[in-house]
């Protein structure tokens, strides 16, 4: 991999880190996380999961301060542990960061609205935090044994259980169904990519300045294009999808570009950064993390310099056997 184990490892630490610290911005102890974060998940939420998640959201409001601390705390831990312990803990932190990741993805984000029939990738579809524990199987140890040495030694290393083939795979799947959330109905109402841009604009901080020029300009030029605007990102979702799962090995570099540069575009005109910088983000959203993702399927340059180099030899070798067989 381009991005080792270990390094997946770190990055994985960084952003638990980064979550648990934005969950301790002045903020979130006030009613601002509850009507502008938790209260917006449950519209639309089916019978048998609705009140569930209105318990929740009464159980934050009397509690606030308590819930705040207590997901910042469990968060920090995660990513300290990723980033300061040793191997040995690695199982037992991906383990409980997945079980975390779940807690939050149903408590907190209302599992991303995709029970609604709004859920799209534009506003964070299926869920930052639900890739979380995608990049915890890429890291979680396997043991492989490799061949005996001269000495009769025997090699061990340590494969995640997600290999990068089977991590292009997920990248993969991520923009089918990406495609697929905006075959939905509501996606096809006038005013709703429109409106989805809009709802991250005026959250003060530094979007004031950094991004909410650009969204403005974005969220009045495409509510004239709805239609034509959904068809083509669904073009685009199902050519990337298309083009990761099957692309030749030195094909799928570009591939892997495309793919980082919409979920770029993406992360920045729809999810504002994930609003990290209005003091009223919990995550980074899943713009970033489809970004770590292709990196962490993108295959070495020296793979490539070394398989050109072999076939060149190999090459070289069959004229020379059929020189001398022709002698």
């Amino acid at each position: 991999m381009l991005l080792s184990r270990k390094t997946l490892q770190r990055i994985l630490g960084f952003l638990w880190l980064m979550d648990g610290l934005l969950q301790l911005e002045p903020l979130m102890f006030t009613g601002n996380m509850i009507n502008s974060i938790m209260k917006p998940m449950l519209e639309g939420q089916p019978g048998f999961i609705e009140p569930s998640l209105q318990f929740i959201v009464n159980q934050t409001t009397l509690h606030l301060a308590v819930v705040n601390v207590l997901i910042a705390v469990v968060q920090i831990c995660l990513g300290l542990g990723f980033l300061l312990l040793s191997d040995r803990w690695v199982k037992e932190l991906v383990i409980a960061s997945i079980v975390w990741a779940f807690i939050v993805w149903y408590g907190g984000e209302g599992m991303s609205m995709l029970l609604t029939g709004q859920a799209s990738v534009l506003s964070g579809a299926p869920g930052a935090v639900l890739l979380y524990p995608l990049l915890g199987f890429a890291i979680y140890p396997r043991r492989k044994s490799e061949p005996a040495s001269q000495q009769g030694k025997v090699n061990v290393r340590y494969d995640g259980l997600l290999t990068r083939a089977h991590l292009r795979r997920v990248l993969s799947g991520f923009w089918f169904f990406a495609a697929l959330l905006q075959l939905q109905p509501n996606w096809w109402q006038p005013g709703q990519i429109s409106q989805t841009i809009g709802a991250v604009i005026g959250q003060g901080g530094l979007d004031a300045v950094l991004v909410d020029p650009v969204l403005r300009l974005l969220s009045n030029i495409t509510a004239t294009i709805e239609i034509p605007l959904n068809i083509a990102l669904i073009v685009v979702f199902l050519a990337l999808g298309i083009g990761v799962a099957v692309a030749r090995r030195e094909q799928l570099r570009a591939f892997l570009v495309a793919s980082i540069a919409v979920s770029i575009v993406i992360w920045y005109c729809s999810q504002a950064f994930g609003m990290i910088l209005t003091g009223m983000s919990t995550d980074f959203n899943s713009g970033l993390l489809v970004v770590v993702m292709a990196l962490a399927c993108w295959p070495k340059a020296q793979t490539f310099r070394f398989t050109r180099t072999r076939t060149a030899r190999e090459a070289r070798q069959g004229e020379e056997s059929e020189t001398v067989q022709h002698v």
